[in-house]
């Protein structure tokens, strides 16, 4: 062998091992300043740099109700199994008044998604069926993957149940499109979950909140999402409790607020 090819050879030989065996980083931050009166976690991963950021680890780790951001993964089955054809499937409100006024009409999948419109998604859930379900939860490994709880149910604040850690590898899969769904399925969610554009940045999320049932105030609230860069993808999940408004809004406040600090979002965005 030629001094030249096997130079050729040890070259792609590093080349190949070196990528096979980086490994990913993790760094902690306090960022106690931008939670405030609030308790919970925060979890970003750079996926360019291979690196986890995390504020309060255990938090990161423990597994609560996914509350709304299960419409997520929900609106993906809907969309896999054909119980809706797309962005625009609607269904009529049923009249009944409650108390978000941005529930009080006909909703397709975008609007209902961007309203966290509960009844639509039960809807969706009793057509999807609770067999289907169970058929594709575990081939997604989506937390526990617990769905006793019942077909319009399991996923508010009942048996369900997945940490912010496990939110974002669910991030990560359903981004790299490495989830057992269609393209245009996947198309589709990322479409609706685009809160802001701002020349090639691209910020998606979905808030969710627990509520106290007695009071109707929230206890827990979520924020999950992506910003897609130039630079590259950035993956991230907020839940907080305890304060004076623990609610999905409010992780989204915190969330954004935890961006700008990063540089990873700008004030127009």
């Amino acid at each position: 062998m030629s001094p030249v090819k096997l130079s050729y050879i040890l070259n792609l030989l590093v080349l190949f091992f070196g990528r096979a065996f980086a490994a990913e980083t993790s760094v902690e931050r306090d960022l106690s300043s931008e939670f405030g009166s609030y308790s919970g976690g925060f979890v970003l991963y750079d996926e360019a740099k291979q690196r986890w950021l995390r504020f309060q680890p255990e938090q990161c780790r423990t597994r609560t109700s996914p509350c709304s951001t299960f419409k997520v993964l929900n609106s993906l089955i809907a969309l896999e199994t054909g119980v809706a054809s797309g962005a625009d499937f609607s269904l009529p409100w049923d009249g009944t008044r409650r108390s978000i006024e941005s529930w009080n009409h006909d909703q397709t999948l975008r609007s209902a998604f961007a309203a966290s419109c509960v009844w639509y998604y039960k809807a969706l859930a009793t057509r999807i069926g609770l067999e289907c379900y169970q058929q594709i939860i575990p081939k997604v490994g989506y937390g526990n993957n617990d769905l006793t709880g019942g077909v319009t149910q399991f996923w508010l604040q009942s048996s369900l149940t997945i940490s912010p850690d496990e939110q974002v590898e669910f991030l990560r899969r359903l981004h790299a499109r490495k989830l057992p769904f269609a393209a245009t399925s996947v198309d589709t969610v990322l479409d609706i979950m685009t809160l802001s554009r701002a020349g090639q940045t691209v910020f998606r999320g979905k808030t969710g909140s627990a509520f106290d049932t007695q009071k109707n105030v929230p206890i827990l609230g979520w924020f999950i999402g992506s910003v897609s860069t130039p630079s590259g993808l950035y993956l991230f999940a907020t839940r907080i409790t305890g304060g004076g408004n623990p609610s999905g809004i409010t992780a989204r406040k915190i969330t954004e607020s935890i961006l700008f600090t990063l540089n990873i979002l700008s004030k127009h965005e």
